[in-house]
Formats: structure tokens, C-alpha cells, sequence
């Protein structure tokens, strides 16, 4: 038998099962979506997951897309629930792999329906799980939860290119209900454990700035936990526009954090490390220091022409002579030395930049100094201004093919280190609490429909709806309108700055008066001294005791943001501005608004064509 994706794997039983379920038509056929089939895979997540589910175990389990059953088996032999629900709209498929699971135990029930259709989830609720009901929790909470009820979802990538509803999408519909306390989070916000296509996964959590889209921004938004358990290789091309150093660090940041709680990683299921691109034999007429960097298909191709025996044998017979050295390998090494001198020269600007936010970071700590006067400030301007020179002076001589890659470089270092320290920043996947463990190609069937599982869990007092229950329930409208225009543009308008934005949303209030508004805008901001700096008061803006002057907004400064883009700011800085555009006079739709930042969206999307009509009389 020819082996390939739907080959069963002779240790794994529940492969050939799942290869019996399939007709030969849909073997023929591209099926998207694959199954868990290996028992020690779901035995080594739930024994990582253990700490999270058995804190507050669940009492009931709605199952979406259960598929072959084997893991949906493995978490109700965990948490024994009162009651276990499987939606499969595929039965026709896996029911003779389902019905014999729901017959096992009285608490399942099986139902086949279009789960994408389902409008009304109160309803399912109140059907199905009859003992829900709102739960007690603190006044205090802008979100409460409901702990008793554990969502299972495997849902399947999209058929067709013009189908746009992907896993990711459906994630971010599971988010913004989170946020509403609606559909499943109807009696307050329920946990779930997702399998999604690794695309997909990467989109919740993604790995840089430049794929910080809506799902992620609607998960960091309401997250106390939010991480990938476990996932396949990762071909790691992200690390090129994260920067390798950014990468080392954070993981060892990571291993930190695994260590402290005690985490430890079964054999076999460790990530491999990410390999390096390899150093070039002949650095060439320009040579540079060498940049780790990942290996690519890319690099290995060049290091079978510059290594083959052949080539060199042909290169060495003729070099020594003053003769023409072989083309094909000479071809190789330019291309793998250009491509390391283009790394060298895009990471060196790179950290000029973030030595320049860091003189910025200095700047603001002695301007806050009651000794220190603006003489004083020279030896730091004047780095200032050094530094600024250098980097103006490399970007004109760089070709700006080069350059191109630069913003995410900057943009990722910022989003990472805003605060000098892993533990705030402001992608998720930095603040991972462990590496995820690793999913062999053999552990899913069919094979090459690659799936990550994530977990998770939200926070009872987020951030984000904090700072919008400051205001008064009828003020509350203006900040999740603007929240909506930006997260739907935030694939178009991706190189955004934050002056541009806040200039689009504040078109006539001056920098400064809008980050005394927003101190928490200040740690990105580029300063300068006023010019009248030795009269001004040293005063700090900012919430909270033992101000760090960096983070606050100073009277004797000037604040400039027109070189940061939006995509780096934070959740909680992102809605320190939306929230402070309510009480701005400009009150615009979700459609105007997002037509305002360069999108698309049309009144259908937003909703507004169900509003009354307004009357004038």
C-alpha cells in the first residue's frame, strides 16, 4: 500500500478507524480538517491543561465539532461533567465513531446541526444545560464568569477561498460575545480549549506586530489566559522580522517562567530549536560580522551549490591559477553573502532606534529631577542628536528594498520591551506562561491539515472594560464604535503612526494636551525640552503612586508620536484612547469611523440598517 496523508499508522488504532469513516470520495477530495488520533497527545495536554480545568473543574461540556471523539473521550474521563453535549454537523461521517461514545455514558447527548447557523445560544443553553444559570460573583466585576461550563471547539478551515468565515473569525465572534456577555457567555464568560489550523491559531496569538489583527486585539482585550498547548513544528519564519536577539530572550524569559511554576515538558515533546542560517566559507570583497538568523529552504538550496564537491573541486582548479572561478558556486555565495550583510545592516538600525528610545527614556528620568536644569540635559540631547544623524545617514545609504522589513524589527523590539521587562508586553505569545508542546505529523489523521490547540480563559476584572465602566452606561457607546473602526482596519492600515491616528480622531487638540490626557502614551513618545524648560514646573501625570517619569506626561517636555506606529501600543493604551474620545465633540458612526481610518466597512457589517430611523420633526 502506497503510503501518503490517509495512510493509518499501524500504532495508532483510531487511524484506521477514522480511515473506515471516510468514503473513498472524500479520500479523493481535499478534506481541510484533521483529528486527533493519538491517546498519549491528549494525555500529555490535559496533564499540562490539569492546573487550569481542576482549579474550578467544570460541570458541563459543550462539545463543537467533536469529530473522531477521542479527545472529547479524554476530557470527560478528566472531569466526569454532569452533562456533555456533541454538535457534529459532519454525523453522517463520524457517527460510527460518535454514537457508540454517546451511548457509553448517560451525560452525553449527540445532536447534528449547521453550527455556524446557530443564532440563538441562550436558547441551546436553556435547553440542553437546564441547571445554567447566572453565577454569583463580585459587584466588582466588569466581567463575570461561569466556570461550570467548558467549551470544546474543533472548527474547520473554510472550503473556499470565497468563504471568509475562517476559525480565526469564528474565534473573534467568540471574543466579542465575551466582551458582551452574550450567546455562550450568557450566564458570564465561559472557558474553552480550541483546535484551529495553525494559520488561524497564529492570527489569536500571533508571534509579531505586523499579524496583530482583530482576533488577537479582541482576545488581548478580555484574556487572563490565553496560550498555545501544543502545535506542530513551527517552519519559524516569523523570527527573521522579530530579530533573533528578541526571540533568544524571550524564550529564555519563557523556560524562566515554566521553571518557576514548576512546568515540565515530556520527552519528545519539546519544540526544536529553531536552526540557523549557515555562515558563509568567503565572506567576499564586503564582508560584515555574521547575523543569526533561521535557516530557510532558501539557504539550504545555497549550501548544496557552495558545499558540493563538484563545484569546489572546479573552483579550487581554477582559482589559484588567476583563472574564472566556477559561476553556479560564485552565484551562491554572493546571494548568501548579500542576504547576511542586508540582516547586518537592517538589525544594526534596528538597534539605533532602540538606543535612541532609550536615551528618550533617560531623557524624561532627569527632566523629572528637581537638580537638574536644562544645561544639564546637553550631554544627553546631544547623544540624542548623534545617534539621530547616524541613523538618518545609514537609512540614505541603504537601498530601501532593504529597509523594508525595518518597521517590524523596530515595532517588535517596542512591543516586546516597552516597559524593559517580557512580562508586559503586549503580544500574548511573548507572555506565554510555557513553550507549547510539540504534535508529530502522525498524531493527526488525515495527515498535512497541521492543527494548534489553544486554551482559553478570561479575566473577571480586564483591563479594557475597567477603563470603559469609569464612564456612565449611556457614554459607553463612543469608545467600543471607535474599538470597532480600528480593529477592522488594522489588516489595511497596519503601518498606521499614532500621530496619524489620533490627528484622524482629534483633528484639532495638539500632541502634548492629548498625552497629558494619555500618559500612558509617553513611554513611546519621542521628547524634547520646551523651550522655556528651566521655568516649568517638574510635575509627573500619570495613575498610581512612584511614577516612573518615563511613563507619565511631563509639563516641560514636547511629545512627538509620529514615529510609532499604532500596531506596537498596547490594549490598555489603546483604550486609554478610546475612552478619552468620548469627550471629544466629534461623535461619528462605526461606518464613518472606519471609513475615517481607511476602511471599508459597510452599514450591514456594522449593524446599523437594524437601527430605528431617526425622526425630525
Amino acid at each position: 500500500m502506497k503510503v501518503n496523508r490517509w495512510s493509518p499508522v499501524p500504532h495508532l488504532p483510531l487511524t484506521d478507524a477514522l480511515y473506515k469513516c471516510f468514503p473513498m470520495t472524500s479520500k479523493k477530495k481535499s478534506v481541510l480538517k484533521s483529528e486527533i488520533a493519538s491517546e498519549k497527545l491528549c494525555d500529555d495536554i490535559l496533564k499540562r491543561l490539569s492546573p487550569y480545568l481542576l482549579r474550578k473543574p467544570a460541570v458541563d461540556i459543550l462539545d463543537l465539532w467533536p469529530g473522531g471523539g477521542l479527545w472529547s473521550s479524554k476530557i470527560n474521563d478528566l472531569l466526569k461533567p454532569r452533562r456533555h453535549v456533541l454538535i457534529e454537523p459532519d454525523l453522517k461521517t463520524f457517527k460510527p465513531l460518535l454514537q457508540p461514545l454517546a451511548q457509553s455514558r448517560p451525560c452525553y447527548e449527540l445532536l447534528s446541526t449547521d453550527i455556524h447557523a446557530i443564532n440563538d445560544w441562550k436558547s441551546l443553553l436553556s435547553i440542553y444545560f437546564p441547571e445554567q444559570e447566572p453565577s454569583d460573583h463580585d459587584d466588582r466585576d466588569s466581567l463575570p464568569k461561569n466556570d461550570t461550563l467548558l467549551i470544546l471547539a474543533n472548527p474547520p478551515p473554510t472550503g473556499s477561498k470565497k468563504d471568509h468565515y475562517t476559525p480565526a473569525r469564528w474565534w473573534s465572534v467568540f471574543m466579542e460575545t465575551c466582551m458582551r456577555q452574550s450567546g455562550l457567555h450568557t450566564y458570564g464568560s465561559v472557558r474553552m480549549i480550541a483546535s484551529l489550523p495553525v494559520a488561524d491559531a497564529q492570527a489569536v496569538i500571533p508571534r509579531t506586530v505586523a499579524e496583530r489583527k482583530r482576533p488577537a486585539l479582541l482576545t488581548e482585550n478580555v484574556a487572563l489566559h490565553a496560550f498555545e498547548v501544543a502545535g506542530p513544528k513551527d517552519p519559524s519564519m516569523w523570527v527573521a522580522f522579530k530579530g533573533w536577539d528578541v526571540v533568544a530572550d524571550n524564550a529564555s524569559r519563557v523556560a524562566q517562567r515554566a521553571a518557576e511554576q514548576g512546568v515540565t515538558t515530556p520527552r519528545g515533546r519539546e519544540i526544536p530549536p529553531i536552526p540557523m542560517a549557515p555562515e558563509s566559507p568567503d565572506p567576499g570583497r564586503l564582508p560584515v560580522p555574521y547575523v543569526p538568523r533561521t535557516c530557510t529552504e532558501f539557504h539550504e538550496k545555497l549550501m548544496q551549490k557552495i558545499n558540493s564537491s563538484t563545484l569546489m573541486a572546479a573552483d579550487s582548479a581554477t582559482s589559484g591559477k588567476g583563472g574564472k572561478r566556477n559561476q553556479t558556486r560564485m552565484r551562491a555565495l554572493i546571494q548568501l553573502n548579500k542576504e547576511n550583510r542586508d540582516a547586518y545592516y537592517r538589525q544594526r538600525l534596528a538597534n539605533k532606534r532602540a538606543e535612541l528610545d532609550e536615551l528618550m527614556r533617560t531623557l524624561s528620568r532627569s527632566a523629572a529631577d528637581p537638580n537638574v536644569d536644562s544645561t544639564a540635559l546637553k550631554p544627553i540631547l546631544d547623544d540624542i542628536e548623534t545617534v539621530k544623524a547616524a541613523v538618518a545617514q545609514e537609512t540614505s545609504d541603504i537601498h530601501y528594498d532593504v529597509l523594508k522589513e525595518l518597521p517590524t524589527l523596530i515595532d517588535d523590539k517596542r512591543a516586546s520591551l516597552h516597559t524593559g521587562n517580557f512580562d508586559d508586553a503586549v503580544l500574548l505569545w511573548d507572555r506565554r506562561p510555557f513553550e507549547p508542546l510539540l504534535i508529530e505529523p502522525e498524531e493527526l489523521f488525515p495527515r498535512n491539515a497541521e492543527r494548534s490547540v489553544l486554551y482559553f480563559e478570561a479575566d473577571s476584572n480586564p483591563t479594557s472594560l475597567q477603563k470603559v465602566h469609569q464612564l456612565p452606561p449611556d457614554q459607553r457607546d463612543d469608545p467600543f464604535r471607535l474599538f470597532e473602526a480600528y480593529s477592522l482596519t488594522m489588516g489595511t492600515r497596519n503601518l498606521i503612526t499614532v500621530a496619524e491616528f489620533l490627528q484622524l480622531i482629534f483633528p484639532d487638540r495638539p500632541i502634548n494636551d492629548i498625552v497629558k490626557s494619555i500618559p500612558s502614551l509617553a513611554v513611546f513618545a519621542a521628547k524634547t525640552p520646551k523651550p522655556d524648560f528651566d521655568n516649568l514646573p517638574k510635575t509627573k501625570h500619570g495613575p498610581g503612586e512612584n511614577l516612573d517619569p518615563a511613563a507619565c506626561y511631563q509639563d516641560n517636555l514636547d511629545y512627538d508620536l509620529s514615529d510609532v506606529r499604532v500596531r506596537c501600543l498596547p490594549s490598555s493604551t489603546l483604550w486609554d484612547i478610546f475612552v478619552d474620545y468620548e469627550k471629544s465633540d466629534m461623535k461619528l458612526s462605526a461606518v464613518q469611523l472606519n471609513r475615517l481610518l481607511g476602511g471599508t466597512l459597510t452599514s450591514f457589517r456594522s449593524g446599523e440598517y437594524l437601527m430605528p430611523a431617526k425622526k425630525y420633526h
